[in-house]
């Protein structure tokens, strides 16, 4: 079920749309050339981390945004989560908008991006990746193992695991080491934004599969067929997806375009919202 009061995560009240009978906000601002922001996978994600782009792109697009299931003001069933789900609401919500429209996205779901991509090519015309993985990081299709820790990060164990890495501390810790490159980027207004999402109902069965290694996703062979205009936006101090990955994505693909953005890390859309809009705007238009 959806909260009786949604999460403050973007400057506009998400609407609802139905999917596999769940309610998955959307959120839906300016006029023009659509584009869609797709947010990372991790303990705290949510659109929250895409508001920059979302405010700074609406004055010259049609910009959308999805909470994933399992995230921010989006349903959050006690699935065993895969890449697939993902993979099919993005394809869904590119059904939705109707015509091409091009995808920024972060991280991980940068990669469901580029599988959603795959699928329906019609309604993709450009790719915005930023810090992706499934080229030389988070893409081993998930094992044996991967099972098993999930089965343990099921139990109470799993769930008392989960609390200590979603404390405010912890968070705080996450975003000062991996997500911002200068520690005092950690505002009070964004620790508070990426802690809340922590703590609504449901709010730990995606993350455990992240943690397991179950939403992997392996997209070299799919980044190769690509037709669309590329562009990967890599921040210069990034650690947790460090810019040397850039390397694996243009030797799959030589045709890739990579923006390093300097004093930036994972979140360099949010870091640095100035030089990154300067860098996609004009590869959109």
């Amino acid at each position: 079920m959806v909260a009786a009061s949604p999460l403050p995560l973007l400057p506009v009240s998400p609407d609802y749309i139905t999917w596999r009978g769940l309610p998955i906000a959307v959120y839906q601002a300016g006029a023009g050339q659509p584009v869609l922001l797709i947010h990372s996978i991790n303990a705290a994600a949510s659109v929250f981390e895409m508001r920059e782009p979302f405010q700074r792109l609406s004055r010259h697009f049609a910009v959308h945004a999805v909470d994933l299931p399992g995230y921010g003001n989006s349903a959050r069933p006690p699935w065993r989560y895969r890449a697939a789900v993902y993979i099919d609401l993005i394809t869904t919500i590119l059904e939705r908008i109707g015509q091409p429209a091009a995808l920024i996205a972060s991280s991980l779901g940068a990669a469901y991006a580029v599988m959603a991509t795959v699928r329906r090519p019609d309604l993709v015309n450009r790719l915005v990746l930023i810090c992706p993985t499934g080229i030389g990081q988070l893409d081993r299709p998930p094992g044996i193992a991967a099972y098993t820790v999930y089965q343990i990060l099921r139990s109470p164990i799993g769930r008392l695991l989960y609390r200590l890495l979603t404390t405010r501390a912890s968070i705080r810790l996450f975003l000062t080491s991996q997500a911002y490159a200068d520690p005092a980027n950690v505002t009070a207004e964004r620790l508070h934004g990426f802690y809340q999402t922590c703590r609504r109902p449901g709010s730990y069965y995606a993350p455990i599969c992240f943690l397991s290694g179950l939403l992997n996703c392996n997209i070299a062979s799919a980044f190769a067929t690509l037709n669309q205009p590329t562009l990967l936006v890599w921040g210069s101090d990034a650690t947790t997806t460090p810019l040397r990955l850039a390397a694996n994505f243009v030797q799959v693909r030589v045709a890739t375009k990579v923006a390093v953005i300097d004093s930036a890390s994972l979140l360099v859309q949010d870091e640095q919202p100035e030089a990154f809009i300067a860098q996609v705007v004009p590869f959109l238009s």
